[in-house]
Formats: structure tokens, C-alpha cells, sequence
């Protein structure tokens, strides 16, 4: 039985998913947001690059590890944060999920910054919602330009196995993922995504995660 280094990709819960639609409905202080955004994401392209490059090294937890402690900080927070007016319970939540995996602002995982600007649009926190905006479309931008996804040889690299979801939906505008299967080509590690894209046609794109998958393995048999 072979063991799985990845954890499954969750989806948001309904509350984040209305809160995450209110972050970018259309107004003329959301394109104002829009906007500013837009103007900081460039100067967060190194740290985005740190800490994509930081989540494989040997001193960190795993990207195993830090996807799971993630996937249940997201769950305590659906559980917890059943409207806006308790929106503060997600606050310690995240406080604990930061003592397992380190600074949330280095973490170069998509849905956790989704999240996390969900709760700073709720709070009213426009400061905070803006420089983790910023920080998404930094990571989205960096994953883009790690390779063009055609080929296993030009895949992306998309720091945590999770953002691979959100690439392809976000950037590519896929309508769904139908299929995902693990390739092992010349000694590397490859997810190959076979999307539905809007127009109802079909696209199969690859992502490198050689250095996620080694990286899980040794801290599997440790």
C-alpha cells in the first residue's frame, strides 16, 4: 500500500466562500483596492520566491505537515466563524496555527491567505486585506512564472501542492479539475491536471513537485 505525501485539497467552507465574494465585488472602492493591489503585488515577488523556497528546506516543517496543520486551522475557523459578528473566534485560531507552522505571512499557501483576507474584509481591516492581496497575486504571479505547464519539462512549480487548485482556477479560469494523476518521469515528480476550461474544451497541465515529494518522503521515514 503506498502511502500518500500529499493531503487532499479541501474545499472553503460556504461562510469563507461569501466572504471571499464580498472581498472582490464589484464597486468603485473595490476596484480602488483593485488597484492598490495591484501596485504592491511586484514588490512582494521576492518574498514570495523565499518562501516558496523556504517550504522544501530541510530545517522546516514539511509541506505535508503544513498543508495539514492548515487544513484543520480551516476547519476549526468554518466551525467557529458562522457569521460576521464572529469573525474575531478565527483570531486565535490562526494564532495557533502560526505556532505550528511559523509566521502565516511567509506560509505560500494560496487558500490560507485567502482566508485570512476574508477575515481582514470582514473585520474591515482594508490595510491588512490589501497587503495580503497583494501577497496572493505575488504567489500566483510567482507560480506563473516558473514554466508555461504545457510539458513536464516547462511545468509550473507550485510551492505547495494546494495552490495547484487555485492556479488553474484563478490564472487559467478552469471550470473544474476531472482528473489528477501522479508521473514519475527522469527521476522527478509530476501532478498532471486535466481541466475543463469555460469554453467546455479540455487542457492538461503540469506541475513539477519533485522537491514537495522528496521533501514529504524524508520527513516520512524519519
Amino acid at each position: 500500500m503506498k502511502t500518500r505525501l500529499f493531503a487532499p485539497r479541501g474545499r472553503l467552507s460556504a461562510l469563507t466562500l461569501a466572504l471571499v465574494a464580498f472581498t472582490a465585488t464589484t464597486s468603485a472602492a473595490a476596484d480602488d483596492t483593485a488597484l492598490e493591489v495591484a501596485t504592491r503585488a511586484p514588490a512582494l515577488a521576492d518574498a514570495a520566491q523565499a518562501a516558496c523556497t523556504a517550504i522544501t528546506s530541510a530545517s522546516a516543517r514539511s509541506p505535508l505537515e503544513v498543508e495539514s496543520a492548515i487544513r484543520d486551522a480551516r476547519a476549526a475557523v468554518s466551525a467557529a466563524v458562522t457569521s460576521e459578528a464572529t469573525v474575531p473566534a478565527a483570531a486565535p485560531i490562526l494564532a495557533g496555527l502560526a505556532e505550528r507552522i511559523g509566521d502565516l505571512d511567509q506560509v505560500p499557501s494560496i487558500q490560507l491567505q485567502m482566508l485570512r483576507n476574508a477575515l481582514a474584509n470582514s473585520a474591515g481591516d482594508r490595510e491588512r486585506l490589501i497587503e495580503g492581496r497583494a501577497l496572493t497575486n505575488a504567489l500566483l504571479r510567482h507560480i506563473d512564472g516558473s514554466g508555461d505547464g504545457t510539458t513536464p519539462a516547462t511545468a509550473w512549480h507550485p510551492c505547495l501542492v494546494s495552490n495547484e487548485y487555485d492556479f488553474v482556477e484563478q490564472v487559467l479560469r478552469a471550470r473544474d479539475v476531472t482528473q489528477q494523476a501522479l508521473l514519475h518521469e527522469g527521476g522527478r515528480h509530476y501532478d498532471k491536471l486535466t481541466l475543463t476550461m469555460g469554453d467546455g474544451s479540455t487542457r492538461e497541465v503540469f506541475f513539477d513537485i519533485t522537491d514537495l515529494y522528496t521533501r514529504n518522503a524524508e520527513a516520512l521515514t524519519r
